[in-house]
């Protein structure tokens, strides 16, 4: 689109900005091709204490950005309103004031302060800069424009009205109607619960779902209107979670246990059937069997170990054949970051009942399911990447440097990572939709929980914004008393100012929450490689509840398929992929025992964070691995020919022994203590302790008090106060990771830590 006016203008405008406004769309009506167009209306309210304006109009490509062919109304003082004929589909737009000056007639360009939706084009801002915002409040500018999304007018609609929850198992669901031709024109309406029909009485555009009987932890809730001409409604989505509290923002269950990222290929392979190479030169770069029904062998042992979430690897199916990658090799999609389709599964991991069956159980076991979307490019053999061109970036290889700097840095929202991935052109807005269409429909087909985001920063952030709006209106249903609160959490390998710059905040929609990357770094830098001190970690943890503020569902995390594993780089440091005999393989775990202990001090911050611990498959038993691919091993406790069945934590660390064994039971206790005091995730700190090799801390919740310490140093005995911390004196305390037992004298609490140890303390 044209560049908007000079800042000159925007300076003058500066008071002009709009506190309120809306655009819908209703009637139809045909052009002159006969394509549908569809009115619809918009609205602005003109602040009161602002400098009055003399017209509004609104522009977009349908005008040629001529706010003059589209003008507003002023149906009130201070209140404009018009309505503009558009074709359905996504339409990037601006509002436009008209100041009458002496000289000439000057024209202000500005957001849409109530649009629901943004537009963003490349260089709206600085690859550096992380301090963008979308904001049309008085004096504020914006580098984005608006979005409206202009639904088919002809066809009919069915709308989430009420939702009451009047108990548990029980209550009453409110939906609203409409036709092209009113309420009346609605002659049926197609209702199901769980897949199952469910009667339905239509009333003056109406109708009330009675709900009771209801067992489980979730249900899904269908709905479907159909008109006199036969003309059917876009579905409606209703997940009803009865796992949950009764505020929109409570988030017990997502803080209540681990996620768990089920790297799928690499887990338990339940279905040999689908089991087939597709020719990568590089054995560890192919398929190797993991599936959706392996995953679901492995449920009871996950759900023993208190997973309270699954993160599953991207479903969408992948490109075939073996593709150029690192060391001269080929490689195949088994790690799913390679779509070639927008809405058919991976065939390696299985179909749709298989994923149904998963969910289902998982669900059934207080589990909740993120799937990773992958929205930052497509495979070039994806129907997208063919059909339409325009919607992808020139080809510039991220890894390619231009001017001295490298694209990821210099262009990162527009760099592909690799000559087959071409990269999405989010300034188009059809893409935008597209992209955002096909993430709801894994949602709302398979009743998702959460999605994981992955490279945020090499999106704009209008992705997110988009992505979350539409959660929010479409899942979550906000202000209806559904109570659901879907996860949207990204991930954006970089510091902590960048990380934030992509979390919600301030009423500006964008994702729930992020992957704790600077803990990452300080814990990988303190613990597996020995280097910095105790006050890097408190550092990280206390600097990162700061930045990214008590809203934000972050993740805290000791590894992912991006590093290398910490047993191995604990014992061997950083070791580039290839090696002169090609890709470097760690093949046996460490014999180090220390390196467990002090994996398991980094297992003890994790789930001591105000964030939802993640556990990488594998690093809950010290699993080895240099970089990628490596560090993307088979679990081979689970799929090796003589693994059997593993139901439960204890099964398992006696199959491994050792110091293995060690770790998982480590974790294992980690999560009971996190589930039983959930005053291990409350947000903000007491310091009770700290040095170069010692810290220690109190977090409460509601009562709940929890005193952590961590000793990464030879073995100590800390004396120190308890009443100063707000912990109650003369008690004793139990350690929930040894039961050991250590009682107060007075206000003095003697506590023996071993060397490289942790403790999880509460009073009895």
């Amino acid at each position: 689109m044209p560049p908007r006016p000079a800042a000159r203008l925007f300076a003058a405008f500066a008071l002009l900005s709009a506190c309120a406004g809306d655009a819908k769309n209703n009637a139809q009506q045909a052009d002159d091709t006969g394509s549908a167009r569809c009115a619809t209306t918009f609205r602005y309210s003109h602040p009161a204490e602002a400098d009055p304006i003399d017209g509004l109009g609104v522009a977009g490509a349908w005008n040629g950005w001529d706010g003059r062919e589209s003008p507003l109304t002023e149906v009130a003082p201070g209140e404009w309103e018009g309505q503009v004929e558009l074709a359905p589909g996504p339409h990037p737009y601006d509002l436009v004031a008209i100041l009458d000056w002496s000289v000439a007639d000057a024209e202000v360009s500005f957001c849409d302060p109530a649009a629901d939706f943004v537009h963003c084009e490349d260089g709206y801002k600085e690859p550096w800069d992380n301090g963008w915002q979308h904001s049309c409040a008085p004096g504020a500018t914006s580098t984005c424009q608006s979005l409206v999304v202009v639904s088919d007018c002809a066809l009919p609609a069915v709308a989430l009205q009420a939702v009451d929850r009047s108990g548990a198992a029980s209550g009453a669901v409110q939906l609203e109607l409409s036709g092209t031709a009113g309420a009346d024109e609605i002659t049926e309406l197609q209702v199901t619960l769980d897949d199952e029909p469910i009667s339905a009485q239509l009333s003056g555009g109406r109708a009330t779902l009675s709900l009771s009987g209801l067992t489980g932890p979730r249900h899904s809730l269908r709905a479907v209107a159909i008109d006199a001409a036969g003309r059917q409604s876009a579905p409606l989505y209703v997940p009803l979670w009865l796992d949950q509290g009764a505020a929109d923002t409570d988030r017990a269950q997502w803080m209540s246990g681990p996620i768990y990222f089920a790297f799928l290929d690499r887990l338990a392979n339940g279905d040999p059937s689908n089991d087939r190479s597709e020719g990568a030169t590089l054995p560890i770069g192919d398929y190797q069997g993991g599936d959706l029904a392996g995953l679901r062998n492995m449920l009871p042992y996950l759900d023993d170990l208190g997973v309270k979430t699954l993160w599953l690897s991207n479903l969408q199916d992948n490109a075939a054949g073996g593709w150029a990658g690192d060391c001269d090799e080929t490689y195949a999609g088994y790690h799913a970051y390679w779509p070639s389709a927008a809405r058919s599964i991976e065939g390696h991991f299985g179909d749709d009942a298989e994923l149904r069956a998963l969910i289902a159980e998982a669900h059934d076991r207080g589990m909740r399911v993120v799937m990773d979307w992958v929205a930052n490019h497509v495979h070039e053999t994806h129907p997208y990447a063919t059909s339409h061109p325009d919607w992808f970036h020139a080809q510039a290889i991220c890894k390619d440097s231009a001017r001295g700097q490298q694209n990821w840095d210099r262009i990162p929202e527009e760099c592909w990572f690799a000559p087959y991935l071409p990269d999405i052109d989010y300034g188009q807005p059809e893409a935008m939709q597209a992209m955002v269409d096909d993430a709801l429909w894994w949602v709302k087909t398979y009743g998702l929980d959460g999605l994981r985001v992955d490279a945020v920063k090499h999106m704009p952030h209008s992705v997110v914004w988009n992505l979350e709006q539409r959660v929010r209106a479409e899942v979550e249903h906000q202000g209806l008393g559904l109570g659901v609160e879907f996860w949207t959490v990204g991930e954006t390998f970089d510091g902590a100012d960048r990380i934030a710059a992509y979390i919600s905040r301030e009423g500006r929609p964008q994702l729930d929450g992020q992957f704790d990357f600077p803990l990452f770094f300080a814990i990988d830098s303190v613990f597996a490689q020995g280097g910095g001190s105790m006050r890097d970690i408190a550092g990280a943890v206390t600097g990162g509840e700061t930045t990214w503020g008590p809203a934000a569902l972050m993740s805290s995390f000791l590894g992912n398929h991006d590093v290398s594993r910490f047993t191995t780089k604990g014992t061997e440091g950083g070791t580039p992929a290839c090696g002169e005999d090609g890709v470097v393989r760690a093949a046996l775990p460490p014999s180090d025992p220390w390196v467990y202990r002090r994996m398991k001090l980094g297992w003890t911050t994790i789930f001591a964070t105000s964030a939802v611990p993640l556990i990488y498959y594998g690093d809950e038993l010290g699993l080895p691995g240099y970089t990628d691919p490596d560090n993307r091993q088979p679990l081979w406790w689970i799929t090796g020919d003589e693994a059997g069945e593993t139901a439960t934590v204890a099964e398992l660390a006696a199959r491994v022994g050792g110091e293995p064994a060690e770790v998982l039971r480590h974790v294992a206790a980690l999560s009971a203590a996190r589930r039983a005091h959930p005053a291990m995730g409350a947000y903000g700190l007491t310091e009770w302790w700290l040095d170069d090799n010692t810290w220690g801390f109190v977090r409460e919740q509601d009562g709940d008090q929890v005193l952590i310490v961590i000793n990464r140093g030879a073995e100590t005995t800390l004396n120190n106060g308890l009443s100063f911390a707000g912990l109650p004196t003369g008690v004793a305390y139990e350690d929930l990771l040894t039961g050991e037992r250590f009682t107060a004298t007075g206000d003095s609490l003697s506590l023996r830590m071993p060397a490289v140890s942790s403790r999880v303390l509460v009073a009895r």
